[in-house]
């Protein structure tokens, strides 16, 4: 049995003030991102996307989608969704991230369902009107070391695949290792439905094996999975691209901007370059830099008429890096919202000048679900502690002070004490009020007593912790299984951590139906046992 609930992000020690104007205060930051998000501003959205988005657009969307799931089994959902993009009343709702091993850490999960919940509320509160959950692919990334890893049970798995450039043309050598080490850490044989689970991830390309693996896990769920380094998409792109290679206009709005959010105390997240593009040949992803008239590519070089003429031959071979990707995905699809972490989030309000110069409208941004997810064996074990599950939040040592205090027959009365101290402290300076010559030297004696009190204090707690030393360690067990290195737990262990009683489908329902992506609390997950009676 699956419990939720809602806390205040307000009241927990991981958000910043920069933070929370995103989560709780988008108006105060409306220069910086637009349209704050909420459904009263759904429509005002859709009425700006309406004026940009044309139906060769959508066309273009649906052929290229329809063609990746052609070989997919079990696709209908997906395909049906495909169709919908035909329709002038149909927009989506878009998430990303990069190709992470099984998909690395929690928060993957829990971005993309929190998109499909999203585009579920949306249905419900506009039924005229069709939203479509979108994952966008970074398939173009080349840093291949923030994907080959894997957390699991307090173990790394690393995919050692040998190779660069844009992870998602990777092959797949080396990956049936890390499947082969995942069966032997749950003990499970190659018939189990975890083994079948984790063959979805199967393709030419690691870009097509991911996709594969994604829809197996969410294309039930409506979710379409889009690869956006395809040529006829980049089509699309060539006049924004070339606009970037002749007048490198990103990096002047963007460091416009920079100035305006340093002058209201924000953060610039992103370091933007004079071009924003990388060029993509073979097995290498290379940076596109302008050194005078010249255009250089590694140790390659060409004139603006040459890259030019490439960029119209091969839009394929160019890739935005991450402050035109977003662009990118705004120009080719008929979005209204964008769901990140605050990383991502911090980033985007860095590029809304860089919509207007396009003249592309900006979308909505939210920030996505955070979830604690407390299992049976930790809900039963903070049970045994007297502790409430929004308790966890608190540091170890208060904890432990907390359930010490709980479980003492006898503990130390501070606030008597303080009173007592006073009381002396008083008293004495009554007694001399009349003789300054003891002045200091009462105050000397005072201060050791203050300091003799403390040091008792602190022993007698330190032994006190000693006689509840089990519980004490259950305390510290429990705060590292929920919170890693002091870490909320959702960057750090992945959705197989919590597959040992259920499979990994039944876990994204749970996960499904615990998302509630219309409220800006963090969520605390709370799995129980099923109550028989």
């Amino acid at each position: 049995m699956i419990e939720t609930i809602s806390v205040s992000r307000t009241k927990l020690p991981f958000f910043s003030k920069e933070d929370l104007d995103f989560i709780y205060d988008q108006e105060s930051i409306s220069e910086f991102i637009g349209l704050p998000f909420g459904l009263q501003n759904i429509n005002k959205q859709i009425e700006l996307k309406q004026n940009h988005f044309n139906p060769n657009l959508r066309e273009n969307l649906a052929q290229t989608l329809k063609a990746n799931y052609a070989a997919i089994e079990d696709n209908q959902t997906v395909l049906d969704q495909i169709e919908l993009l035909g329709n002038e009343n149909t927009y989506t709702v878009t998430t990303g991230h990069q190709l992470c091993l099984y998909g690395g850490a929690l928060y993957f999960f829990i971005k993309i369902l929190h998109t499909i919940r999203l585009a579920e509320a949306l249905k419900k509160a506009n039924p005229e009107k069709n939203f479509i959950p979108i994952f966008w692919m970074a398939s173009e990334d080349h840093d291949s070391e923030e994907i080959q890893s894997l957390n699991l049970f307090g173990k790394t798995l690393t995919w050692d695949h040998k190779q660069k450039g844009a992870v998602g043309k990777f092959d797949l050598r080396g990956l049936s290792e890390v499947k082969k080490e995942l069966l032997e850490l749950f003990r499970a044989d190659e018939y189990s439905e975890l083994s079948n689970s984790l063959d979805t991830l199967e393709g030419k390309t690691y870009g097509e094996a991911f996709r594969n693996w994604v829809h197996y896990l969410f294309g039930s769920k409506g979710l379409l999975v889009l690869d956006a380094d395809q040529k006829p998409l980049k089509k699309e792109m060539i006049p924004v691209f070339e606009r970037e290679l002749r007048d490198s206009f990103s990096d002047g709005c963007i460091q416009q901007t920079n100035e305006a959010l340093k002058t209201a105390n924000r953060k610039c997240q992103i370091h933007s370059r004079e071009i924003n593009l990388f060029y993509m040949h073979k097995e290498v992803r290379s940076r596109i830099r302008l050194e005078g008239d010249v255009y250089k590519v590694d140790d390659n070089s060409y004139s603006l008429e040459e890259m030019v003429k490439l960029l119209h031959s091969f839009p394929e071979r160019f890739s935005p890096n991450v402050a035109l990707r977003p662009l990118y995905q705004e120009s080719i699809l008929p979005n209204l919202c964008y769901i990140g972490g605050m990383a991502e989030l911090r980033y985007w309000s860095q590029l809304k000048g860089i919509f207007q110069n396009a003249e592309i409208p900006f979308p909505m941004l939210q920030m996505r679900s955070n979830i604690l997810w407390i299992d049976q064996s930790a809900f039963k074990t903070s049970e045994k502690l007297g502790l409430l599950p929004t308790d966890l939040f608190e540091s170890t040592s208060n904890l432990q002070k907390k359930v010490i205090t709980k479980e003492d027959p006898n503990p130390i009365d501070k606030e008597s004490i303080a009173k007592a101290i006073t009381l002396l402290n008083e008293t004495y300076q009554n007694a001399i009020k009349n003789d300054p010559g003891l002045q200091a030297w009462l105050g000397s004696e005072l201060k050791k007593l203050e300091n003799n009190q403390a040091s008792i204090q602190s022993k007698i707690e330190k032994t006190k912790k000693t006689t509840f030393d089990g519980k004490v360690k259950k305390i510290t067990g429990l705060k590292e299984r929920l919170f890693p290195d002091q870490k909320l737990q959702e960057r750090t262990q992945n959705l197989l951590h919590f597959c040992n009683a259920k499979g990994i489908k039944e876990r994204i329902d749970d996960l499904h139906k615990a998302i509630n992506p219309l409220t800006n609390d963090f969520t605390i997950l709370i799995e129980k046992e099923n109550d028989s009676k």
